[in-house]
């Protein structure tokens, strides 16, 4: 052993090791990536061997309804971060202030509806509202809505009016267009006659927020498009679409969809595609916006006690 060592050691300080090093890298290498590439297969195997479950019907619409709420969840927060973000680029501009709050003039309250039909009013429903109406004195005109869309059973009795926004979660489904006594009829967002105010939501690496405002209408093919943005905005693809307002007056951000397409036009504007939020064969409950007075502010005696009556104080 003593000899052998004094061999190596000679050989090597006279260079004679390099070539035999080599070698047996070139002879070993095969071996070790045949080993790697065996591990690597082992653990890609363990991954997907894993047995998939037999969920009932039960769970799998638990967990169906687990995503919906979350995508909600997601949405509210993604419009939350976009007002806060604006917020704080609007407050450093402005001095701070001391102010009281105070209710709110206008509300904006849900009535839950279930979706009858989504071709309108069939004719065996029609004759059964009809026939119920008789009995209470009313007159065909007063049940009976014409049109396609999605029928609603809530109506003149819920306080359903023509115009008002119909969602479903946070998603805008439509609008009412004919009501009756007890039913309401909903134009989709993709009709060729619907169209609202939207603010679209850009993403980017420091949050979300509030971009260009335009006009969304239906393009009754499914989606629909956006008009009014000049070539100076910046939009892109996956940006949200929220409401501007509701029925011009601003309310609560409602969902439209993501843009799905972005390009310049020939007049100066942007050509945007939007996908709606929803799929109507999918529906089985949506909610009607409505905007109700806060007739709290109208007393006298809340007049009296308002904290505005008293101002705020600036600093």
């Amino acid at each position: 052993m003593l000899v052998l060592m004094v061999v190596v050691c000679i050989a090597d300080r006279f260079g004679s090791l390099t070539s035999a090093r080599m070698t047996l890298h070139e002879v070993l290498s095969p071996g070790r990536l045949v080993l790697a590439s065996l591990s690597s297969s082992v653990a890609s195997t363990k991954a997907t061997a894993i047995p998939a479950s037999n969920l009932s019907d039960g769970e799998v619409a638990e967990l169906q309804n687990t995503l919906l709420q979350n995508e909600l969840q997601r949405r509210q927060l993604l419009i939350e971060n976009a007002r806060l973000h604006n917020l704080v680029r609007t407050t450093k501009r402005l001095e701070a202030a001391d102010v009281v709050a105070s209710q709110h003039l206008i509300e904006f309250v849900g009535i839950r509806a279930n979706v009858l039909s989504r071709t309108g009013l069939p004719h065996a429903l029609t004759e059964a509202i009809v026939d119920a109406g008789k009995s209470q004195g009313l007159q065909r005109s007063q049940l009976v809505v014409d049109g396609e869309g999605l029928l609603l059973d809530q109506g003149k009795d819920s306080g359903v009016e023509a115009g008002q926004k119909v969602a479903h979660g946070t998603a805008v489904v439509g609008r009412i267009t004919e009501v009756s006594q007890w039913v309401g009829l909903v134009q989709p967002v993709t009709h060729n006659e619907f169209s609202a105010a939207v603010q679209i939501v850009k993403l980017a690496p420091q949050g979300a927020a509030y971009g260009a405002k335009g006009l969304l209408s239906g393009t009754g093919e499914g989606t629909c498009l956006i008009s009014g943005i000049p070539y100076t905005e910046a939009v892109a693809v996956g940006d949200e679409v929220f409401s501007a307002d509701i029925d011009g007056v601003q309310g609560p951000r409602l969902y439209y969809g993501k843009v799905i397409k972005a390009e310049f036009s020939a007049g100066g504007q942007w050509d945007i595609r939007v996908e709606p939020a929803f799929r109507s064969e999918e529906l089985t409950e949506v909610m009607v916006v409505q905007q109700r007075f806060n007739t709290t502010r109208t007393s006298a005696r809340e007049n009296a006690q308002s904290p505005v009556s008293r101002g705020v104080t600036l600093r």
